[in-house]
């Protein structure tokens, strides 16, 4: 194609040559046009059926059901399409089965809310549900992508799963020391940056590679976001009194409109926790995995150093 621009006269037959050139790259033609085609199909009337289903029994979920299911179809499609070919090991199958578990968790966790207080999950910009969408099928598309994990995948795949069940554990005995101790709207929680630090640094240290220990820790930060959010919010559903921080809140809580100080605080811990939790969260974690994906290698090349005569 670059070899086919030197024949193409005038700028804008130039510009849109360039413009086709990146739809192929962005877009390839599918190597399996029924097969893609059967997926969207079937991914579409997935999503319909879903959030019909959502209208009827949490009406606030609707526009997240929808957002949602256009883009996991979207996403089955792509990778169907381009037909990765990747063998599915028992440590690939764990990861993305925890993903998905931890997904689904999270999900019937916000629709509890849904149910138990309707008025704390309106979302009248459906900003915050298209959010929510988008942090989901980020952390599955990442989770259960056809990524190259280097020479050793298994290795990056393994430590991420230690590490997000060390995150797990974690969040559940802090919560278990009572629930004042949960922390939904905190912004990169000390046990999921811990967990990410360890696992990115293990894995680099262990096959000699940056970008395997910096993948291991970011798939142990997003399986620990979605554990972190899962807890603590279901430990927020089950508190039986709700009471606003101070005299700005009580203000605030007055103008708001909401029925109950429980919607209320509700739905502030809810928004707060994806927006903080599940979206820039693992932005910041991304940055830590690097640090620890460096840090192993230079464990590694220190400790040989030491080893050698």
């Amino acid at each position: 194609m670059a070899a086919e621009l030197a024949q193409v006269r005038g700028p804008a037959r130039r510009w849109w040559f360039t413009a086709g050139v990146l739809r192929v790259v962005l877009f390839p033609p599918s190597r399996h046009p029924a097969r893609a085609g059967a997926v969207a199909f079937a991914g579409l009337v997935a999503t319909v059926a879903a959030t019909v289903a959502a209208a009827r029994e949490v009406p606030a979920l609707s526009v997240f059901a929808a957002v949602l299911g256009l883009l996991l179809c979207g996403y089955a499609t792509m990778v169907t399409s381009r037909s990765h070919r990747l063998r599915p090991t028992a440590a690939r199958v764990i990861v993305g089965a925890a993903a998905l578990v931890g997904v689904a968790a999270a999900i019937v966790t916000v629709a509890r809310i849904a149910v138990a207080y309707p008025a704390a999950t309106v979302d009248r910009t459906h900003v915050v549900s298209v959010l929510f969408a988008l942090a989901l099928a980020g952390c599955l598309a990442l989770a259960l992508g056809p990524f190259r994990l280097g020479d050793r995948p298994d290795t990056a795949l393994w430590w991420a799963l230690g590490g997000a069940l060390a995150s797990g554990a974690a969040e559940i005995a802090i919560v278990a020391a009572g629930p004042a101790a949960a922390e939904p709207n905190a912004f990169v929680t000390p046990t999921v940056a811990a967990a990410t630090l360890a696992a990115s640094a293990g894995a680099a240290a262990t096959s000699r590679s940056r970008p395997t220990g910096a993948q291991a820790g970011l798939l142990a930060a997003i399986l620990g976001v979605l554990a972190h959010f899962t807890v603590t919010l279901t430990t927020i559903l089950h508190l039986h009194h709700y009471t606003l921080a101070g005299a700005a809140d009580a203000a605030a809580y007055a103008h708001s409109g909401y029925p109950s100080v429980a919607s209320y605080v509700l739905s502030d811990t809810l928004s707060g926790s994806i927006l903080g939790g599940l979206i820039m969260a693992p932005v910041v974690l991304l940055g830590v995995a690097f640090l620890g994906a460096r840090a192993g290698t230079g464990l590694r090349k220190l400790a040989a150093r030491r080893a050698a005569p």
